[in-house]
């Protein structure tokens, strides 16, 4: 990160009203070790669900189907017990 953007990262953060734990939580966050592989895989996941659901999309503009929408997915998740 370049540091306009540490910067601006740390005024958020500042900007927030966190609790002593919720402090403590962050700092242990910051703090612990970085694994590159896991976050590779992470990156990788995040990439492949978002190609996935554009794909989807277009896919349902080509065909005029009608997409969820986002109260509709969360009704969904709710009767399944999720939410």
């Amino acid at each position: 990160m370049t540091a306009i953007q540490l910067n601006n990262l740390w005024s958020y953060i500042q900007g927030m009203s966190l609790k002593k734990k919720d402090r403590e939580w962050l700092a242990g966050k910051l703090l612990e070790p970085v694994d590159d592989a896991k976050t590779a895989q992470q990156k990788a996941y995040v990439k492949e669900t978002l190609t996935r659901a554009l794909k989807e999309v277009e896919e349902a503009k080509r065909e005029g189907r009608k997409l969820q929408t986002l109260d509709e997915f969360e009704e969904e998740l709710k009767a399944e017990g999720i939410l």
